[in-house]
C-alpha cells in the first residue's frame, strides 16, 4: 500500500502493477502559504494567536475528554474553521468536534468540503483567504480524529478487494513519507491492525523503496511529486537524512498554472473579440472583429471560462500529461500547434503558449522554490568526499512523466555543477540518470513490492502497538537502509 499524496496505490506482493488506485483524502492537501515563514509574510503567527483566543473564549469552561494514548499530558486540540459569511448556524455546526458524529457520512462529506472550500477570516484583517488543514496544523494531536478518517478510508480501500482471504493471514506493507507527523503514521498503522485485524504491518521510506527497482546502493533519489519536489542522497545503502531537501513545488502547482493560463487565453480573446474557427481539424486563430457574432462569441468565451473553473484536478492532470511539455532551454522553439480538448460536450482550446509555459513553474517558481534552488541546496550540504553520490540520479513521482522533464532537469543540475567548486572537472561526464521500464509514478510502489518479496522488513503486530513500541519506532529511521 503506497500512501502517496495525490493517489494511494494498493496491490499485492511481487506485482509490478497496483490492483487499485484511490484518490488520497483531502486532509493531506498542503497549503503553500504555511511554508513562507521567513518574515511571517502571511501573518501565520497572528492566525495562530487568533485561533487560541477563540478557543479560550468558546471552551473556557470545558476540558478536552480525549487524550493521546501515548502522551497523558497532551490534550486534544480542536480546529476552528470560520467562513467569510459568518452565521450562528455555521458556528454552531462546527463549534466542537466533541459533539460531532464521526461515523456520520454527512459529517465526513461536510468536513472534506470545508477543508477544500472554506477559508479562515479575521474581522480586522483577512489573511489572504487561508485554508487550514489538519495536516498543516502542527498542534493537532487528536489520535481519535485521525483514526476516524483512516478507519473509513481503509474500509473503502480493502472492502472491495478482488481477492478475499482471511485478514489475519495477511501482512501489509506501507510505503510512507517518513517526514510526515508521527501521529498520522501511527493512526494509519493502528487502523490497519485493530479493525481489519491484519496479521502485521511493515513500513518503508518512499524514497528508499525505488532502490530495490534499480538495484543501486549509491544514488540520489529525486521525487517530483504532487505537492513537493524532494531529494534524498543514499550512500552505500545508507540514506543521508541530514541532507534531505525539498521545495514546495510540483504537480499541484502545475495544475493550478494550467487552469490559470487556460482562463487567461479565453479572457484575452474576450477582450480582443477574437474568433476561433476549425479548418481541416487544425485550430486557427482569426484576428477579426465580427460585429454580427460579437455577443455570441463573448458569451461562448464566458461559458468556457466557467467550465474551466469547474474542472477537477484529475481533468487538469489529463491535460498536463497528454498535451503539456517542457522545453529543454529557452532557445528551443516551442511547438506552434493548437490542441482541441473535448470536455463535457465543450471544445476547449489549448494554445501553444499554455502547453509549454505551465510546466515552467517547476523551474521559475519564486521564493527559491524551484529546481535550481533544490539542487543548489543539496549540493551545498554535502562535503567533498560525498560528491560521488551524484553519479546516479533516479527520478520518481508523477511529474517525471511530463514530456521533456529529464533533459531539463539534467540541464539544471549541470548548471549547478558548473557553479560549484567542490566537484572535480568534467564530473558531469560521470553522471547517469537511471532509466527504468516502470513508469516514474509507480517506481516507489514497485520497489516496495520487490522489497516485500525479500522479507527483510521488521514486522509490527498488535503487541508492539499496545506497548507503544511502534509509536517510538515510527520516529526513528535507523533501520531504513537499502538491503540486498
Amino acid at each position: 500500500m503506497d500512501a502517496r499524496r495525490k493517489y494511494t496505490y494498493v496491490g499485492l506482493c511481487g506485482l509490478h502493477k497496483p490492483v487499485s488506485v484511490f484518490v488520497t483524502p483531502n486532509i493531506f492537501v498542503y497549503n503553500e502559504k504555511f511554508h513562507n515563514f521567513v518574515e511571517d509574510t502571511y501573518k501565520v503567527n497572528e492566525m495562530m494567536d487568533y485561533i487560541n483566543r477563540k478557543r479560550e473564549e468558546q471552551y473556557k469552561n470545558e476540558k478536552s475528554e480525549k487524550m493521546l494514548d501515548v502522551s497523558k499530558d497532551q490534550s486534544k486540540e480542536d480546529i476552528k474553521i470560520v467562513t467569510d459569511n459568518q452565521t450562528d448556524e455555521c458556528l454552531d455546526k462546527y463549534q466542537s468536534s466533541d459533539n460531532l458524529d464521526y461515523n456520520n457520512e454527512e459529517f465526513v462529506c461536510d468536513t472534506n468540503n470545508i477543508y477544500e472550500n472554506n477559508k479562515f477570516c479575521d474581522k480586522e484583517e483577512k489573511h489572504n483567504k487561508m485554508k487550514i488543514y489538519h495536516y498543516e496544523y502542527k498542534y493537532n494531536q487528536d489520535l481519535y480524529l485521525w483514526r476516524t478518517y483512516f478507519d473509513e478510508y481503509i474500509f473503502h480501500i480493502f472492502h472491495n478487494m478482488l481477492i478475499k482471504t482471511n485478514n489475519k493471514s495477511k501482512k501489509v506493507i506501507l510505503v510512507l513519507n517518513m517526514f510526515i507527523p508521527t501521529i498520522i503514521k501511527y493512526a494509519l498503522c493502528i487502523a490497519l491492525i485493530e479493525n481489519p485485524e491484519y496479521a502485521c504491518i511493515s513500513y518503508i521510506n518512499d524514497l528508499i523503496s525505488p532502490l530495490y527497482l534499480c538495484n543501486y546502493k549509491t544514488c540520489v533519489v529525486l521525487d517530483l511529486g504532487y505537492i513537493n519536489c524532494r531529494i534524498l542522497p543514499i550512500m552505500d545503502g545508507v540514506p543521508l537524512y541530514h541532507h534531505y531537501t525539498y521545495v514546495n513545488n510540483g504537480g499541484f502547482y502545475i495544475n493550478q498554472e494550467i487552469k490559470k493560463l487556460l482562463k487567461e487565453q479565453y479572457m484575452s480573446r474576450y477582450k480582443k473579440r477574437e474568433n476561433i474557427i476549425s479548418i481541416n481539424g487544425d485550430m486557427k486563430l482569426c484576428l477579426g472583429n465580427y460585429d454580427n457574432n460579437k455577443n455570441g462569441d463573448n458569451n461562448k468565451n464566458e461559458e468556457i471560462i466557467n467550465v474551466i473553473n469547474n474542472m477537477t484536478d484529475d481533468d487538469i492532470e489529463i491535460i498536463k500529461i497528454k498535451y503539456c511539455y517542457i522545453k529543454k532551454d529557452s532557445e528551443n522553439i516551442p511547438c506552434n500547434k493548437y490542441v482541441l480538448y473535448k470536455y463535457n460536450n465543450y471544445d476547449i482550446i489549448i494554445d501553444p503558449y499554455t502547453r509549454y509555459k505551465a510546466c515552467e513553474i517547476l523551474f521559475e517558481k519564486e521564493y527559491d522554490q524551484n529546481m535550481y534552488s533544490l539542487f543548489s541546496s543539496i549540493v551545498q550540504k554535502i562535503n567533498i568526499f560525498e560528491t560521488y553520490i551524484f553519479s546516479n540520479i533516479l527520478l520518481v513521482g508523477g511529474c517525471s512523466n511530463i514530456k521533456g522533464i529529464l533533459s531539463r532537469v539534467a540541464q539544471i543540475f549541470f548548471q549547478v555543477l558548473r557553479n560549484e567548486k567542490k566537484f572535480p572537472p568534467k564530473f558531469q561526464d560521470n553522471v547517469h540518470f537511471l532509466l527504468s521500464n516502470i513508469s516514474p509514478n509507480l517506481r516507489q510502489f514497485v520497489g516496495a513490492s520487490i522489497c516485500s518479496s525479500m522479507d527483510n522488513l521488521p514486522d509490527y503486530t498488535s503487541e508492539e502497538i499496545l506497548n507503544n513500541v511502534l509509536y517510538d519506532h515510527l520516529s526513528e529511521d535507523i533501520y531504513m537502509t537499502f538491503k540486498t
